[in-house]
């Protein structure tokens, strides 16, 4: 039986991904920069984070239904870095192809059309993210939020 939610954010939470990640002048992300570093070979650079060892005893525990939510385009060589390397969540929402929409916007859409399914509606859950817009919104849902400080992102 389920008795909680836990949802992670992936780069800055449970990834180090700042060796391909910069930012523009104004502080935006640098995305032409970001797909040009989605690379497998720049993909196995990437190191866990503190957060991964506890998303991955989550992932254990048959009383947890764990959920990475990331802004990130689906890529063949990003899932198989989290499977190989973090372990299937029991749900990965990632951003469709040619989907621009804000992180926050696209993080609220996707978990509140998850959320409406009669069977996670009373279960507690909790996010974690190293965006407070992204929790922001995400708390619009009743959703615990924990900020995580992390050296990527805003």
């Amino acid at each position: 039986m389920i008795k909680r939610i836990h949802i992670y954010d992936l780069d800055g939470v449970l990834v180090d991904t700042s060796h391909r990640y910069r930012t523009n002048p104004d502080g935006t992300i640098d995305l032409d920069y970001w797909m040009m570093m989605r690379s497998r070979k720049s993909i196995a650079k990437d190191r866990l984070l503190p957060h991964a060892k506890q998303y991955i005893q989550d992932n254990l525990n048959e009383s947890t239904y764990t959920i990475i939510c990331t802004s990130r385009t689906w890529h063949t060589d990003d899932i198989e870095f989290i499977v190989g390397r973090l372990g299937a969540p029991d749900k990965l929402m990632m951003r469709p192809e040619n989907n621009w929409q804000a992180d926050d916007v696209l993080k609220l859409q996707q978990l509140k059309s998850f959320f409406q399914l009669k069977q996670w509606r009373d279960v507690p859950k909790t996010f974690w993210d190293d965006n407070r817009r992204n929790l922001n919104a995400v708390s619009l849902l009743g959703v615990r939020t924990i900020h995580v400080q992390s050296n990527q992102g805003l």
